[in-house]
């Protein structure tokens, strides 16, 4: 009984998990939020809050592993390096920062 129990709640836990699981779109909308925050250039924010969304989707790729997605941004082109995040119930918890010369 004790193992049926264990069962039910790992088969739960993984329901959870894999529900809250972001989107790719999510993930966009996030990175350029942080983006323009982290920037003091007004010409920067306004490039962000024009292009951001379409620069950012080009150079992200997306590892799904059902439960949580690793992202990752490559931003070098732009000066700013890469970034790693997973995405996890709902919420980015990045892995690196913007590392210039990554």
């Amino acid at each position: 009984m004790r193992r049926l129990g264990s069962i039910i709640l790992s088969i739960f836990i993984i329901f959870v998990l894999s529900a809250t699981n972001p989107e790719r779109a999510e993930y966009i909308d996030w990175i350029n939020h942080k983006t323009m925050e982290q920037s003091s250039n007004l010409i920067k924010k306004g490039i962000l809050s024009v292009a951001g969304k379409s620069i950012f989707d080009a150079g992200t790729t997306k590892s799904d592993y059902l439960v949580f997605s690793v992202y990752k941004t490559d931003f070098t082109d732009v000066g700013l390096g890469k970034v790693t995040t997973i995405g996890v119930f709902n919420q980015f918890i990045p892995l690196s920062s913007f590392d210039k010369g990554q």
